[in-house]
């Protein structure tokens, strides 16, 4: 780390230690119920114009399928220390999840809609990647008149950086375009993704009857796994 960014972290580290005490003094923190009442009036509003109509009356946001089986989901995500915010990314509906049974899961239904392609804002992001205390992209719940503030500047700065990335993971071949390069650049992660890229490639490769291909990714996503169980019932399914 050179001089600036130490610097910088400091003075970070001073913000957030400042915006702390600033929060205790005027905590009247946005519970549930009310939570949900301004993220119905604020947030479902910004999240149809760009696509997703549906809502499941708590955190989840979706789109339609579209004809290649790809729906577009946003996600409120609630943090320690009165916050939260959203992640994004794909449902597919022909990619299943693994159980704790062992059974695997489609999630072609509203209630079942599931983040399989997982995505983070990009400020959480980089504060992730940074480890820094500032996260631009954090929404406060320590009282109303914050959240309603926090929540209004982080959709302002992402909707459309939000749109443009669905429109560019419209089609099937846009996702492999996109899923490559995650594996080449990846994001920086603690721990390891349930849902790997791998994963999602293998099965995107099957969808396109390139057999070998999918079998390919699927023993990636498995090389540092010992689930062998997993393993045999996902290439079992691939070949079906």
């Amino acid at each position: 780390m050179n001089f600036f960014r130490k610097i910088k972290d400091i003075i970070d580290r001073r913000k957030a230690i400042d915006e702390i005490y600033e929060d205790i003094k005027n905590l009247d923190e946005v519970l549930l119920e009310k939570r949900l009442e301004i993220l119905k009036e604020i947030a479902t509003p910004k999240f149809s114009e760009i696509g997703l109509k549906n809502w499941n009356g708590k955190y989840l946001w979706f789109s339609d399928f579209n004809e290649d089986g790809i729906k577009f989901v946003i996600e409120y995500n609630v943090f320690k220390g009165f916050g939260g915010s959203f992640s994004f990314g794909i449902c597919y509906d022909f990619i299943p999840t693994i159980s704790s049974q062992n059974k695997l899961i489609y999630h072609k239904t509203d209630k079942s809609t599931k983040i399989i392609y997982y995505k983070r804002l990009e400020g959480w992001q980089k504060s992730y990647e940074n480890n820094s205390p500032i996260n631009p992209d954090k929404i406060s719940t320590v009282n109303e008149e914050k959240f309603r503030k926090s929540l209004n500047k982080v959709l302002e700065n992402n909707i459309p950086k939000l749109k443009k990335w669905f429109e560019d993971n419209y089609t099937i071949e846009q996702n492999i375009t996109s899923l490559l390069n995650e594996i080449e650049n990846p994001p920086y992660e603690i721990g390891r993704r349930i849902i790997s890229f791998e994963y999602i490639l293998g099965f995107i490769n099957a969808k396109k009857s390139d057999f070998d291909s999918a079998e390919l990714w699927i023993n990636k996503h498995f090389e540092n796994r010992n689930d062998e169980t997993e393993k045999k019932l996902i290439l079992d399914k691939l070949k079906t």
